[in-house]
Order: C-alpha cells, then sequence, then structure tokens
C-alpha cells in the first residue's frame, strides 16, 4: 500500500512512497494496447534532463526522487539518454554496466506504474546534428544508419519484455534546416521501427515516438506526409518541442530585439514594456497545436510535446519580478492545458540547476522535494488537479527593508565554497574597482584527533568569462566581528593581472561569484552590499540582496537566506546551524600556493603537462565541474617534465576546473576546456 508523507518547510514540499519493493510488471506477447489509449493514460510528464544523458551534471536518480515525481501528480517520465558515449565505436557495443544503470532508472518508474519515454537523446550529436549533411556524405550516413540499427537493436532487446507502460522514442531533435533531406530522418527513424520490432515480445506490439524535423510543429506539419511504415497498426506517436524563443530561451538582446519576461496580456508590464510578449502568446499556443489535428491526431496519432519551458528570470525586482513569475507559471498552465484539451501529452523540460536562467520543478539534490511548487501548481491545474498547499507568490525569499546576503559555512580541513550571483553587468570595461561590505562571524579552531589548532578563512570574488576562464582575487586580510569595506582592484589591462582582478573578456562576463576558502572555520559570512565603482567616480550598487538570495551554494556552504542587516550581530544561527560538513577527519596543513611551474595543454581525451616540479613525489591531478564537485582524480607516479594524462574514454567535456598539486603545494588551478 503506498503511503504519502508531506514534509512542508521553507514553501517547500517533500514528498515520497514508502519503502515497500514493488516488482517490475511484465506482460506475455499479447498485443499491447494502440497509441491512442495508451496517451490517454499518460496526462503531464516529466522530464529527467541532464541526467542520463550528460556526464556529472546531475545524480544518478533513486527512488525516492522518483517517489516525488509520482506523487506530484505526473503521470510521465520522459528519459533522455546517451548511448553512442558509452559505446564502443568500432562495434557500436553497449557498456553492459551504462546499459544496467539506465534499466534501474527505468525500473524505479515502472515500480511507480509511472508511463516512461526512453530516447537516444543528443548524446554528442551523432545523429540529431548530422541530417542534413549525411544528405551529402555517403560515410557519415552508413555510420549512422548502423549506430541506430545497433544501439536499438540492444536497448529494444533489454527492455522486450516491459509492459505498456515503457515507450521508446527514436532521437531528440533532429535538426533538418532542408525538406530535401526529410527523407534521411524518415530512413532512420525506419531503422529504428524495424530494428525494435524485429526483437519481438512486448516490442512487436509497443508503441515507439519518432520525431517531426527539428521538433518544430510548423515543419512536421507542412512537411510530413506519411509516416513510416510499421507491421502493426495504430502504434506509433509523433513528437515536437514546444519553446517559443524569446520568452522562453533567449536571456540577451540582439540587434533584431529582446528578451521577454512577461507572458499573457493579463501579465504585462506598464514599467517595462520592451520585454512584454509582442508574439508566442496563447493565440500561437492554440495555433501551434491545431496544427496537428487533420494530419495525426485525427488519424489516430497521438503527439508528444517532448519539451517545453521558460527561463526563470531572478535579476528582475519589485512588481516586474512578480509578473514575470506569474508569467511564467501562466505559460506552463495554458500550454499543459491546451495540449491535454487536445488529446497531447506535455512534458515539462527540467535540468535541475538553481537560479536565474533555469527550468526547474525538483530539487535533485535534496530527494523528493519540490524546489518550485509554484510552477508544478500551475502544470497540476492545467492538468486538471487540485493545487498543493503551500503555495506563495513568489519561488525566492520576498523580503522588504535593509537584509544582508547570509552564508552559513563549515569545513573542518582545507576545503571551499561558492555563491554564485545572476550576471547584472556583463560588460565590466568601465570600473576600477569592486566594494563589499561584509561582516564575519565564527571559530577558526577546531579539535581534530585531539589536536586545537588555528585554521583560517579567506573571501574572493570570482569571473569566468572567454570559454570560462577562472580568474579571481581576495578581499585581503579579514575582519572577524564586525563590519568593514573591502576594496578590489579592478582592471580590464591584462598587465594588471597581479594587482588586481582582471577578467580575461571583461566585455562578456559569464560568472560572477563569491569564493570561500578556509580551514577549520565554521561560522557565518554576511554580505551587506557590492558596489562597483567606475573610473569617472560613478558608483553602481549591483547587489543589496534586499529583496532576493541566490538559490544555491556549492562545496562548503551550508544554506543561503536573507537576513536583516540590523540583527546581524546579536545572529547566531550558526552555532546551530552548521554541522553537517563539520566531520572529523585528520589535521592537515594549509594548502600552498606555488603556480605557473607547469604548463597545461589539452587535445582530444588527454591532458599535456609539462614543466618542473620541486621533488620526485607522486603529483597529483583533479579534476572539478565547475561547481567544485571531484569528477575524476589521478595520480602522476614518476613525472619526468612531461606527461600525457588519457581520460576516461566516456570524459566529460566543456570547461571544468584542472587542479594539479605535489605535497601541499598546489601548481595549478584554472579553468580548462576538454575535448
Amino acid at each position: 500500500m503506498l503511503k504519502k508523507l508531506c514534509t512542508f518547510f521553507s514553501g517547500r514540499i517533500c514528498l515520497v512512497l514508502s519503502s515497500v519493493v514493488l516488482a517490475v510488471s511484465f506482460t506475455g506477447a499479447a498485443d499491447l494496447p494502440t497509441a491512442k489509449s495508451i496517451a490517454a493514460e499518460m496526462g503531464a510528464g516529466w522530464n529527467l534532463g541532464n541526467t542520463m544523458e550528460l556526464i556529472n551534471v546531475q545524480p544518478i536518480p533513486t527512488k525516492i526522487l522518483i517517489d516525488s515525481v509520482k506523487m506530484a501528480g505526473f503521470k510521465t517520465i520522459r528519459i533522455p539518454a546517451a548511448w553512442n558515449m558509452h559505446a564502443d565505436q568500432n562495434t557500436h557495443v553497449i557498456d553492459p554496466a551504462w546499459m544496467a544503470q539506465v534499466k534501474k532508472v527505468v525500473d524505479f518508474c515502472i515500480q511507480d506504474s509511472l508511463f516512461v519515454i526512453l530516447n537516444i537523446h543528443w548524446d554528442n550529436g551523432w545523429l540529431e546534428g548530422k541530417i542534413d549533411s549525411a544528405a551529402t556524405r555517403p560515410a557519415m550516413l552508413a555510420t549512422i544508419k548502423a549506430k541506430q540499427g545497433a544501439y536499438w537493436k540492444q536497448i529494444a532487446t533489454t527492455f522486450r519484455d516491459y509492459d505498456r507502460h515503457l515507450l521508446f522514442a527514436s532521437a531528440n531533435e533532429p535538426a533538418v534546416d532542408d525538406r530535401a533531406n526529410l527523407g534521411i530522418l524518415m530512413t532512420v527513424h525506419q531503422i529504428f521501427i524495424d530494428t525494435v520490432r524485429a526483437t519481438g515480445g512486448n516490442n512487436a506490439s509497443r508503441t515507439l515516438i519518432i520525431q517531426g524535423p527539428s521538433t518544430s510543429f510548423e515543419h512536421t506539419a507542412d512537411w510530413v506526409a506519411d509516416m513510416p511504415n510499421d507491421r502493426i497498426a495504430d502504434r506509433l506517436m509523433i513528437e515536437c518541442h514546444f519553446y517559443p524563443y524569446q520568452f522562453c530561451l533567449m536571456s540577451q538582446p540582439a540587434s533584431w530585439g529582446n528578451p521577454f519576461y512577461y507572458w499573457g496580456k493579463a501579465y504585462h508590464s506598464t514599467t517595462d514594456v520592451i520585454h512584454n510578449s509582442t508574439w508566442g502568446e496563447e493565440l500561437y499556443v492554440d495555433s501551434q497545436f491545431n496544427l496537428m489535428k487533420p494530419k495525426f491526431l485525427d488519424k489516430n496519432i497521438p503527439v508528444v510535446v517532448g519539451e517545453f519551458g521558460a527561463l526563470k528570470r531572478l535579476t528582475l525586482t519589485g512588481d516586474n519580478l512578480r509578473l514575470a513569475i506569474l508569467s511564467r507559471r501562466h505559460f506552463y498552465n495554458y500550454v499543459t492545458r491546451a495540449a491535454i484539451s487536445r488529446g497531447m501529452i506535455p512534458i515539462a523540460w527540467d535540468a535541475g540547476g538553481k537560479g536565474d536562467g533555469t527550468m526547474t520543478i525538483f530539487d535533485r539534490k535534496n530527494e523528493g522535494v519540490i524546489y518550485d511548487l509554484g510552477l508544478l501548481n500551475a502544470i497540476r491545474d492545467g492538468a486538471g488537479l487540485p493545487k498543493l498547499p503551500g503555495d506563495t507568490t513568489s519561488d525566492y525569499t520576498l523580503a522588504t527593508g535593509n537584509n544582508s546576503l547570509r552564508i552559513l559555512y563549515s569545513a573542518k580541513d582545507s576545503g571551499n565554497g561558492q555563491v554564485s550571483l545572476p550576471i547584472i553587468k556583463g560588460n565590466m570595461t568601465s570600473y576600477d574597482s569592486i566594494l563589499v561590505r561584509a561582516y564575519i562571524k565564527g571559530t577558526t579552531q577546531y579539535d581534530s584527533a585531539g589536536i586545537r589548532k588555528n585554521g583560517y578563512i579567506s573571501l574572493s570574488m570570482v569571473t569566468m568569462s572567454k570559454n570560462w576562464t577562472w580568474r579571481e582575487r581576495t578581499l585581503g586580510s579579514l575582519t572577524m566581528d564586525n563590519w568593514k569595506v573591502y576594496s578590489i582592484p579592478f582592471s580590464s589591462n591584462s598587465a594588471d593581472t597581479g594587482n588586481a582582478l582582471v577578467p580575461a573578456d571583461p566585455t562578456a562576463i559569464d560568472f560572477f561569484a563569491v569564493q570561500v576558502y578556509s580551514h577549520g572555520f565554521r561560522g557565518a559570512i554576511y554580505v551587506d552590499w557590492i558596489v562597483f565603482k567606475s573610473k569617472n567616480g560613478i558608483v553602481d550598487t549591483v547587489y543589496t540582496f534586499d529583496q532576493k538570495a541566490p538559490e544555491e551554494g556549492n562545496g562548503n556552504v551550508e544554506s543561503i537566506s536573507l537576513y536583516s542587516t540590523e540583527g546581524v550581530l546579536a545572529d547566531n544561527e550558526w552555532l546551530t546551524g552548521t554541522t553537517s560538513k563539520w566531520v572529523t577527519s585528520p589535521v592537515k596543513k594549509r594548502l600552498n600556493v606555488n603556480r605557473d611551474n607547469l604548463q597545461i595543454s589539452t587535445f582530444k581525451g588527454m591532458i599535456r603537462v609539462s614543466g618542473a616540479t620541486r621533488s620526485n613525489a607522486p603529483v597529483n591531478v583533479t579534476l572539478r565541474d565547475l561547481q567544485g564537485r571531484t569528477i575524476w582524480s589521478h595520480v602522476i607516479k614518476n613525472f619526468t617534465g612531461t606527461s600525457y594524462i588519457r581520460l576516461p574514454e566516456n570524459h566529460q567535456s566543456g570547461p571544468v576546473v584542472l587542479q594539479i598539486h605535489q605535497d601541499r603545494i598546489e601548481m595549478v588551478r584554472k579553468v580548462i576546456t576538454l575535448y
């Protein structure tokens, strides 16, 4: 018997199922239901985004998370999955361990009687980025066909006996810019259908999903005249995605237009009219969805809205912020209602990130916690479900008066933490200093292994730009138990690197954060404001923290909140609120820094380290993601001046933080790009 547990805290809800072990449901070889009858059961859905298709971005889900999704009212989970990056590139054999991991997640969903859509997602673009190119490259097309057949044969065979709750989807967003190349996409889909059907069992009648060209409603309605052939009738669905760009995805203004923050005439701003939507609103939703009726819905071919969503906009303030929040909820509500009323399946995108520019409903790091209850209730209402209690107007701390950002922090041994801030000043070339008013309280003494030692804490401001190049500058010597204004020299001239914070590209700041380094510190850090001072003496108070706090800290940050500036002196919550990371471990000395002795080069699947070290001791190499989490480590036992480090075959590509140290000497800490 299922048991619903609701825990209310900080305006969020945790929904879990009891820990009853449920068997995965299999059926015999009798035909599974038609696609139309299954579509009628699927309701609103949720995407397990940036999890099974990207490495080390979000944690592998547990049963608790899947239970929470179920209890929140969703009936369908779409699992975007990578296969190519987990397969031998010569034989196309998928790593059995990866197949088992995907199967485990699918089983969690099936045990909760959720419908599951399992696909081949972007997967480094081996398929969806190459349809048009393959039209003139026979070898590329042959590889695509071979991989599509090989991967789907293995996937389908693994899941052959699963019941109607499991659906397969051929691809993700196969881009087709030239209508003449539609035939290539349909050939790829035909391979998918024929391969799955040939594995027999329940796959002979399983509902399968193909994607329209570029998952565009207009291209799909205009270009797709016929569905691929299928040996059994009424077992196919078609998939499109819905992201009206200026409201859903656009973050920066362009020469041709601005991002839209306000959607639906009832939620337009009277003071920020340039960001009101001028297209893509309710009538546009209706017109796009209606395109599916004559060719698909009327012919018993259900339509899956496989992804939809809109960015959270947290750089606004006051009534405009309220309108943006309500606009976003209205968008989710309207899209859900419009889809379900037409017999379509809407599936909200959720990549698990937090803060500005994200589309998150569930907190992946706190299993089972509903991160955005207002957004969830908008979807529930659109799907005809009652709203869950505890909803408020805003999805951040709405506070009034003079507040400070409070960071509760603890690290018994050497550690670091980070609080990223929304980008308000993307171009910083006009400034010559950054002023930070801060207050630090706590203890830098600790007792580990019976030895009492003095620790330390330091604060830095960090920028990243120009392919995520990391640059930071310390606030200098910190004053405990008193307010102080700290000044950091800022420059756009690379010649000032040793004396100032010099971003790699001050015209295009991608990342701005407060960085904490510590050893044996436990306490609270309060930031009243951060000011950028111009060369001409003009001061911009960029961050006041009076109305909203950043949504997440990383590393040894325990929690983030707003706190009355007047009450800082009397606040002692750090005494009881900073324990979870205060763990006993051997005493270590502070990591000394001796950089620039090593040179780093990156190649496809490889890092080259060259230069001189202090001794013959082993050299430790660590890769961390941009949130500070370790993703891979390696030890060079005998460093002779040059070493080529081969990365794992399934390594994460893109920007990462590289750290190299020998003994307690740090030789390198920088952001590099892996290929």
